[in-house]
């Protein structure tokens, strides 16, 4: 199996039945992850996978986007449903998720209190985050309550102490493990665990708000494919900012 699920080029070929792209486009893409391929020179996309790039970023900033802010949309947006003048708590504000989730939530008009480590309380700030809160020194639960949503980005253990946080009739989404239904039922809140999909549509709204400048991938690293490996023990400390990006071949000339 070749591993990888985001990936930004230039189409070099299209199946008979595509009629959104064609030869030259450049492009992006969430390919599902039964199937994946893009740690490779060449992929397979389909048509409902894939975005024309936003003209005002790369292909290395483009390639940092599709699963990691699909993923944030479907939990804000989809799933959530935030609204202009709400309070979202990001746990993990500065990691690949979270840092999409921050933006999304700011261009909607919401108020966002975000978690995240000592040396990301500045990332945190520069993203737009109304609270940053260091988790080394300070527990969320001591100085949060009453917020709408609560979006977890980080280890499921931080689940517990964040059902007391939100208030009734808010919702919990959790991308790293279900939220725990006995709990929000006693507490009048919605909750749900996500696992993300490829939506072409998503990553069409994506674009509008990355070339409206409301959103800007955060790219930490860039490595070249030969060192995958070095990419994913870096991944590994959890403690990446943003996104890790291989390089597969020279950006293309426009």
């Amino acid at each position: 199996m070749i591993i990888g699920y985001d990936i930004a080029g230039v189409v070099e070929k299209t199946g008979a039945n595509v009629t959104k792209f064609k030869a030259g486009d450049a492009v992006y893409a969430y390919l599902s992850i039964m199937r994946g391929g893009g740690y490779a020179e060449f992929a397979t996309a389909k048509e409902g996978e894939m975005a024309l790039k936003p003209k005002n970023i790369d292909c290395e900033k483009a390639a940092a986007v599709p699963l990691a802010a699909t993923t944030a949309w479907q939990a804000l947006i989809d799933t959530a449903k935030i609204d202009k003048g709400q309070t979202v708590l990001i746990h993990g504000g500065s990691g690949g998720v979270g840092s999409f989730a921050v933006q999304i939530a700011k261009a909607r008009g919401a108020k966002v209190i975000a978690t995240g480590s000592a040396t990301n309380q500045d990332l945190l700030k520069q993203l737009g985050v109304d609270q940053p809160i260091d988790y080394e020194t300070t527990k969320f639960q001591d100085v949060v309550k009453d917020v709408d949503v609560v979006l977890n980005c980080v280890r499921a253990d931080t689940l517990p102490a964040s059902y007391g946080v939100v208030k009734k009739g808010g919702v919990i989404v959790s991308i790293t493990g279900d939220p725990d239904p006995a709990e929000c039922e006693k507490r009048a809140i919605r909750c749900s665990g996500l696992m993300a999909h490829p939506d072409a549509k998503v990553l069409d709204e994506l674009t509008k708000l990355i070339e409206a400048n409301k959103i800007m991938p955060i790219v930490s690293q860039t490595f070249p494919l030969a060192e995958a490996a070095k990419a994913h023990q870096q991944i590994e400390t959890r403690h990446a900012r943003g996104k890790i990006v291989l390089r597969v071949a020279p950006e293309p000339k426009s």
